[in-house]
């Protein structure tokens, strides 16, 4: 009889427990679920306001034809040069070079004018299957820009 009378003393007090435990254990669920969908504060996504970016300038790009020389260890690699900023370049070769190495490149713009630069690979088209692929090539930027090398490439990018 004791038991009985222990256990209707009790059964409130875990009853109030267990609904504590409960309800912390969904409130702690509910921020790891709002923390994962980017929402950390937990308010509502439709009180979000989106701004509008502001505009970037765009890099200006020369399309153009002219021959490089891409110098390795291995040797020499000619390659040519389709289009062409002051962060970079994109070039056409049937071997890319793998994504992170960096090189020498020679530029031919005439034949007295040309310039020197330090380049990295940063994107290849090797794993791109032929028929999707306009030129076989990759994008490298330019590492390093000597004031020279930036003005040379600011005069042939900038139009008149």
């Amino acid at each position: 009889m004791q038991d009985a009378n222990f256990l209707t003393q009790i059964l409130p007090v875990l009853t109030i427990f267990l609904c504590v435990f409960i309800f912390v254990t969904y409130k702690i669920l509910s921020r790891i679920k709002h923390q994962a969908q980017g929402n950390p504060d937990g308010r509502r996504l439709s009180e979000f306001k989106l701004a509008p970016l502001e505009p970037m300038p765009a890099i200006e790009r020369l399309k153009i034809e002219c021959p490089a020389i891409v110098e390795r260890p291995q040797g020499f690699t000619k390659v040519g040069i389709k289009e062409i900023s002051i962060n970079g370049a994109f070039a056409t070769c049937p071997k890319p070079l793998p994504i992170g190495e960096t090189f020498p490149i020679k530029i031919i713009f005439e034949k007295e004018k040309s310039i020197v630069l330090q380049a990295e690979v940063t994107w290849n088209n090797m794993n791109v299957a032929a028929d999707k692929i306009v030129a076989r090539g990759m994008k490298i930027s330019f590492l390093q820009l000597s004031d020279h090398a930036r003005r040379t490439l600011e005069k042939l990018i900038t139009p008149p």
